[in-house]
């Protein structure tokens, strides 16, 4: 009996994992077949409440109706490019990862029922607007059912003080169905506000300072279900009622599905142009939190319990001999003779690395210590000394504030950032993308040495699940191509410096403006289990024309490439032992 139950267990666990598996490859003739695309991902679909609000109705010359310009009525609307309280912005940001649809009648159970999330955006106050409908209980009961069965609720209001009254919302139901949910708002302002988020964040990242528009702070009243705070704010040190302060957005649970209260809707309007903000990175990041659950854990770091990486490098150059670029002396490097006349620079190197979690603080961001040793370029042993590079890694896996310490670890830190993995929210399914700014080496001629870093704004894709090693994964992939120039890489940062600094200056310059280009691929196959990534790889490749000025420029392009073509290729695997 023992026994049976061992062989049900066994099979059980072992049809979980092939069935895992085969959402990544298939087998056919005799080979493995690979998917590559990502799976393709649904649109979140959301439905915008117009029907509580009116729409632009102010009249200007003969040709143009907007919104108004002394109180709330007719703003926050689409198609009213003239009005800096226009929600196009909003529409335009959100992009093809929401099925927008614009609600102009009631918030019954069938038209709910057609969508995954609902934004009710300040609702117009009857006193100011006696047309537009009054939520109604009904709605309200409606709304609380959708959550309760998984959707999604956001609800955007403003400032609700006496000095705004022509600005305001209709309160008393509106209220009713906020407190449901075990929120409230006060009756305060935070005036035109700039919160500074920085790094760390256990919410939002990428996010220097993020304008709060003239909202208010919400209340998290005692019977509120999983309160989160994701962002507090404050009124502007230029105000003199500088004590407004509290939380700006909340998130509650509720059955299946959640709530979010927005404190000021005007954060998503003209504010969005402001240069010194980033309130469309936040805005994109916000709307994400309206996935439902797919219980997605972000990395998950134990204090003091070390994880185990084997780093391996490699890196292949192909030069044309009649390119003066094959002259320049490299060090460290072997050749690759795939003829017998041609030699192929290569480079290997390997090291371990161990990850440890040293610290948690309140916003649950971990300080890390990666710590390097037994690094070599071949057999060749760099050092003795173990050299680390610490960082933060917020509660979303986000990192920042890396330190280095020896000339190893510098090499390494862009590399040693793509073992943790950004996971943005718990809703993230296959398919979906979000942004993130990350740093990359870019490949040189001498790749032992320092290579520069440019910080590339990535789109992060969740590609579909595989298992590795044993593992169950979530296969992460960032791919692009950019112009050399686009990235402001000059040839000096790719050639060493005697080849570029010499008297009378250098001969070798790009043939082109843009250089040629960069091609990266990061991929990071990441522990559904635990967050933890258990493969990280980087391949990236610079292709660039280089012209030497002591020879003329020849007529065919296949002439031209022997001459001046220059690739640089480099890959970079840390694998979790």
């Amino acid at each position: 009996m023992k026994y049976n139950k061992f062989l049900a267990v066994f099979l059980f666990v072992g049809l979980h994992v092939n069935l895992f598996a085969q959402t990544s490859s298939q087998t056919v003739g005799g080979f493995q077949t690979e998917i590559y695309s990502a799976t393709p991902a649904k649109p979140l679909r959301i439905l915008f409440d117009y029907y509580h609000r009116t729409l632009p109705d102010t009249k200007v010359g003969n040709f143009m109706v907007t919104g108004s310009w002394v109180a709330g009525a007719g703003r926050y609307a689409w198609n009213d490019f003239v009005h800096s309280n226009t929600f196009d912005p909003v529409f335009t940001a959100l992009g093809d990862e929401h099925f927008i649809t614009i609600g102009g009648e009631p918030l019954t159970k069938r038209v709910l029922s057609q969508q995954d999330a609902v934004l009710i955006i300040n609702p117009d106050n009857p006193k100011v607007v006696p047309t537009v409908p009054v939520l109604t209980n009904e709605e309200i009961l409606a709304l609380q059912n959708f959550v309760t069965d998984g959707g999604s609720l956001m609800i955007m209001i403003n400032a609700f003080t006496p000095d705004r009254a022509n600005e305001d919302f209709e309160s008393v139901q509106l209220r009713k169905l906020v407190r449901s949910f075990g929120l409230d708002w006060n009756n305060d302002d935070t005036h035109y506000s700039d919160v500074v988020i920085g790094e760390g964040h256990p919410y939002f990242y990428d996010v220097p300072v993020f304008h709060y528009g003239a909202g208010c702070t919400i209340q998290i009243l005692p019977e509120a279900s999983k309160p989160e705070v994701l962002m507090q704010v404050a009124s502007d040190a230029g105000y003199p009622d500088r004590h407004v302060q509290g939380p700006g957005i909340v998130m509650v649970r509720k059955g299946k599905g959640k709530m979010i209260l927005v404190g000021d809707a005007g954060s998503w309007t003209g504010n969005m142009s402001r240069p010194w903000v980033e309130n469309e990175r936040v805005l994109r990041q916000l709307f994400r939190y309206l996935k439902p659950d797919n219980n997605v854990t972000p990395p998950q770091y134990s204090v003091n319990q070390p994880l185990n990486y084997r780093v391996i490098i490699a890196g292949l150059q192909a030069i044309p001999v009649k390119n003066s670029v094959s002259e320049i002396l490299r060090t460290d490097y072997n050749y690759f003779r795939p003829r017998e006349k041609t030699g192929m620079p290569y480079l290997e190197g390997t090291a371990n690395l161990t990850l440890t979690g040293k610290a948690v603080n309140d916003n649950k961001a971990g300080t890390m210590e990666a710590e390097i040793s037994d690094f070599k370029w071949f057999d060749k042993k760099e050092s003795d000394t173990v050299q680390k590079i610490k960082f933060i890694a917020s509660r979303q896996g986000k990192v920042s504030s890396v330190e280095v310490n020896g000339k190893l670890a510098s090499w390494l830190a862009p590399d040693a950032a793509s073992i943790v993995a950004l996971l943005p929210v718990d809703g993230v399914r296959p398919g979906n993308s979000w942004e993130s700014e990350e740093a990359l080496r870019i490949p040189i001629l001498q790749g032992t040495d320092q290579a520069p870093l440019r910080t590339i704004d990535m789109k992060i894709t969740y590609v579909h699940d595989e298992v590795i090693n044993g593992r169950q994964c979530r296969l992460l992939r960032s791919a692009k191509e950019i112009w050399l120039n686009e990235l402001d890489i000059k040839l000096q940062d790719l050639l060493p410096a005697e080849a570029m600094q010499r008297p009378g200056g250098s001969h070798f310059k790009f043939y082109h403006e843009r250089g040629g280009k960069l091609l990266f691929k990061r991929e990071q196959w990441v522990e559904v289990a635990t967050g933890h990534v258990v493969k990280a790889r980087t391949q990236s490749r610079i292709l660039a024309w280089v012209q030497d000025d002591r020879k003329p420029v020849a007529a065919s392009n296949a002439d031209k490439d022997n001459d001046m073509i220059m690739s640089l290729a480099q890959i970079v695997t840390l694998d979790l032992n």
